[in-house]
């Protein structure tokens, strides 16, 4: 009775150590630490935009006014180097992506000294290529197949826009990068060997400066005739949240 007792011990042991050294290796097929880069392309969505339409106009009630506008969705990459300093797990990053929004709902309001004034339905079309650098750290939570991390950095950000009422386009004289910082959080989950779905919220609120032209400086509605500052300047601001969502592979 004895030995059998032992025998049952001897063999739980046994297969106890078998399936953890199963799924330790599992996870070391995941991921490789000895792995310092890694490069990730993804697709993004930022959830809205802002307009400063008089972003130089001398009165602040003017200049402070803002334009909600739809978000738009694009693409993007991200180059990671994870360096050996005391294990703290940070990862630097670069990266770069292009979003397109185009907002067909909006409003323009004409006016003259004469009348009421008259509204007109605009177009706005707005492009925007940031390119960010900062810094991530891994959380010390989950394993070898699944990673999460937070950080945050700094950016630079271009962009252009494009205005359209009726059948009039403007067209850009003058753009003006402009900055911020972010932060983040996300998630890794390993799919393969060194390649894994990657997901990334962002905060931010980049912006940049644009000049614009309508090839005419007043519109007629119903007979009369309406003159428009021409050329503007403009504010574009990102302050939406960021959503992507792509692919990592480390090497």
């Amino acid at each position: 009775m004895i030995s059998s007792i032992l025998i049952c011990f001897m063999l739980v042991f046994v297969l106890n150590n078998t399936q953890a050294q199963i799924n330790e290796n599992k996870e070391k097929l995941f991921f490789d630490v000895g792995k310092r880069f890694s490069i990730s392309v993804y697709g993004t969505y930022l959830s809205s935009f802002e307009l400063q339409n008089d972003v130089r106009s001398s009165d602040p009630i003017k200049r402070a006014a803002v334009l909600e506008l739809k978000g738009g969705y694009g693409y993007g990459a991200e180059f990671n180097y994870k360096p050996q300093v005391f294990d703290f797990d940070l990862i630097f990053f670069v990266s770069t992506e292009y979003i397109k929004s185009t907002d067909k709902e909006l409003i323009f309001r004409l006016q003259n000294n004469d009348t009421d004034g008259a509204n007109v339905r605009m177009e706005e079309t707005v492009q925007m290529i940031p390119f960010e650098a900062g810094v991530k750290w891994q959380l010390p939570v989950g394993s070898n197949s699944f990673k999460i991390f937070m950080g945050g950095g700094a950016g630079i950000y271009f962009g252009d826009r494009t205005r359209k009422i009726g059948s009039f386009e403007t067209t850009t004289l003058d753009k003006i990068p402009g900055y911020s910082v972010n932060i983040l959080a996300g998630i890794d989950v390993y799919i393969a060997r060194n390649i894994s779905l990657t997901g990334m919220l962002k905060f931010r609120e980049g912006y940049w400066d644009v000049q614009n032209k309508f090839e005419v400086d007043a519109f007629t509605v119903d007979g009369i005739t309406y003159p428009i500052e021409n050329p503007f300047y403009s504010r574009l601001i990102a302050d939406g949240v960021r959503l992507s969502l792509g692919l990592k592979y480390n090497f």
